[in-house]
């Protein structure tokens, strides 16, 4: 990617055996080139949703305020930080719950596929603001929805759009609103388990416990209280949650991908017992070995389908595995998984098919 008459080293981490897929797009060359045009010199800047670390990399002479979700997007940022000889150490980072960046004059958001979580984004950086404040919000004009216009309108009197190129527009918000109606940042979800769910903004499945999590549950192996347990790409924790109900004597251990996924985790699960992991892999657990490790794995990845990135906790489950543990997992049966399941395990079966969904079970 070239920015400002430089070219930058970029990659993608995870990495892909899918050379058509960069760690980079239209939208963020979009946002750059559109906040130059702003005038950048001595000014408070925030990244927010930049996935691969692409603009915290161009915009480094700025020392823009980065405001990390993922803790992959952590890693590949540091990653590409390094690629292009800039020092790590110099990088101020937050989270979306607890934006560290002074009043932010200017920020850059590409925009995610939820709603929910751009809405998040949006007052998250309202609030963050001043009163001329402008937030630049990049996208890809096949993804547009007028759901996005509404949201920022919320929360700014002056939202246009800018013309596409590359098939790429940013909406440009300015004015910040002084009197906004603040929407909650977590929420209760809809369940049939008789647990109190919350989780924030954003994370996957937002109304209701996913129809695949309910079949998993509906198939749990049986659990012994001497079994240390982990919820692997734990979404809100609601299999931990659900587990530790029933069994509340058993250490249990939850990671997910995502900060607020983590984040609602604590909101549903005890103190006692539980250990939280925001991480991208099963390595985080390196000083444990589980006896059972339960996952209903990701294969989206924003608007991209993947099962790499389950392939790969997959690999790392059988590691962390104890002697006589077990992998238990639910899919889509579409994604043939229990193909890629018997090269790693001896024994990998079908507990259950429930219309779309499988249950399998690994050892």
């Amino acid at each position: 990617m070239r920015f400002n008459g430089k070219t930058i080293n970029l990659q993608r981490y995870p990495n892909t055996a899918n050379r058509s897929l960069r760690p980079w797009s239209a939208a963020d060359e979009l946002l750059l080139d559109t906040a130059l045009g702003l005038g950048l010199e001595k000014k408070n800047i925030a990244l927010m949703h930049d996935t691969f670390g692409a603009m915290a990399v161009a915009m480094s002479t700025y020392n823009p305020h980065s405001i990390i979700t993922n803790a992959s997007q952590l890693k590949a940022t540091k990653l590409n930080l390094a690629n292009n000889g800039l020092d790590k150490k110099d990088w101020e980072h937050s989270n979306p719950l607890n934006i560290q960046a002074k009043e932010i004059d200017i920020a850059l958001l590409k925009i995610p596929k939820s709603a929910d979580l751009f809405q998040l984004y949006v007052q998250q950086l309202h609030a963050a603001g001043n009163a001329d404040s402008v937030i630049l919000c990049g996208f890809m004009t096949r993804n547009f929805t007028a759901r996005w216009k509404e949201i920022a309108e919320l929360y700014f009197e002056d939202v246009s759009q800018s013309m596409a190129v590359k098939k790429a527009r940013v909406l440009i918000l300015k004015s910040p609103k002084t009197k906004v109606e603040k929407a909650p940042l977590f929420h209760t979800i809809k369940n049939d388990l008789e647990l109190n769910l919350k989780q924030y903004s954003g994370v996957f499945s937002s109304e209701k416990v996913d129809p695949a999590t309910q079949v998993l549950l509906e198939h749990l192996p049986t659990i012994t209280e001497d079994q240390n347990i982990l919820d692997l790409a734990c979404g809100n924790g609601v299999i931990a949650a659900y587990i530790q109900k029933l069994y509340p004597k058993n250490p249990i251990s939850v990671i997910d991908d995502n900060y607020l996924a983590i984040a609602s985790a604590k909101l549903n699960l005890g103190k006692e017992n539980t250990n939280y992991h925001w991480s991208d892999t099963v390595t985080a657990c390196r000083d444990q070995k589980f006896d059972l490790i339960l996952c209903n794995p990701p294969f989206h990845f924003e608007y991209e389908n993947t099962i790499e990135i389950s392939l790969t906790l997959f690999k790392e489950s059988k590691d962390a595995l104890n002697n006589g543990g077990s992998f238990y997992m639910v899919a889509n049966t579409h994604l043939n998984y229990r193909t890629h399941l018997t090269k790693l395990f001896k024994e990998v079966t079908q507990v259950t098919e429930s219309g779309k969904f499988e249950v399998i079970l690994c050892k």
